[in-house]
């Protein structure tokens, strides 16, 4: 698992400094410059390998509790293969919420002089959700695997892959916020793809993480309205970069 996000990683880093020597505008690998079914399937080809690199670190607790539970009742044949199960159903949660952002992408191409302001209301909506109850609900399902093993174990491949996808369901809502962000501030910028992993890592794994949501919350909210300013009064805004 820690080798499949390696790659993830590695595959970011060089797009990234692709993008950089070639100007996103030109880049080859922009499902957004593309129409129809390639350009959706080179943009979510791109998307999933960056959340295989930001999330999987952080699904290690679930999958090796998953893995231990699994041996102990069914054999290590079968225990793998639900651990693979599991990962695809969890990954595939995280293709799938790429195709509202892929929507965004195409928006924000012909939106015009609204694109410098979209950034900063993005920034603003994903502050704002770190104070809902959904966030919270999703961070307490998300953060506690033995928790969400106990209440939703399946044996045999079919359960594994259930597993998987609830469990996505359940990163998604706690995360969801933090990726608007994420969004809103440049997809492949490592800066903030680091930045963004490491909070999500600590929020799944650090006892008392809940306390994490609302000072990062704060911390959007007030970006957003720099943002928002800057852009009103005829500054650069960053917007998305593509991918």
């Amino acid at each position: 698992m820690i080798a499949f996000a390696a790659a993830g990683w590695a595959y970011v880093a060089y797009k990234a400094a692709a993008m950089q020597g070639m100007g996103s505008a030109s880049d080859p690998t922009d499902g957004t410059a593309m129409s129809g079914i390639e350009g959706i399937v080179l943009f979510l080809f791109a998307w999933t390998v960056m959340m295989v690199a930001m999330m999987v670190p952080a699904t290690l607790p679930l999958i090796l509790l998953y893995r231990t539970i699994a041996r102990s009742r069914l054999s290590a044949v079968r225990a793998q293969i639900g651990m693979m199960a599991l990962l695809a159903g969890y990954v595939a949660v995280w293709a799938a919420a790429g195709i509202p952002v892929y929507t965004y992408a195409l928006f924000t191409k012909g939106a015009g002089s609204l694109a410098t302001v979209l950034p900063a209301l993005l920034l603003v909506v994903g502050g704002i959700y770190q104070f809902t109850p959904l966030k919270r609900i999703c961070h307490i399902r998300c953060s506690s695997p033995l928790f969400f093993l106990m209440q939703n174990w399946r044996s045999g491949a079919p359960g594994a892959l259930r597993l998987g996808v609830l469990h996505g369901v359940d990163c998604l809502g706690c995360c969801a916020g933090l990726m608007v962000g994420l969004v809103a501030l440049g997809l492949m910028n490592l800066v903030w793809m680091l930045t963004a992993a490491v909070i999500i890592f600590a929020e799944k794994t650090i006892p008392g993480s809940h306390r994490i949501a609302r000072p990062l919350g704060v911390v959007m909210l007030a970006g957003g309205a720099v943002l928002l300013a800057t852009s009103l009064l005829g500054g650069m805004a960053p917007g998305m970069e593509s991918m």
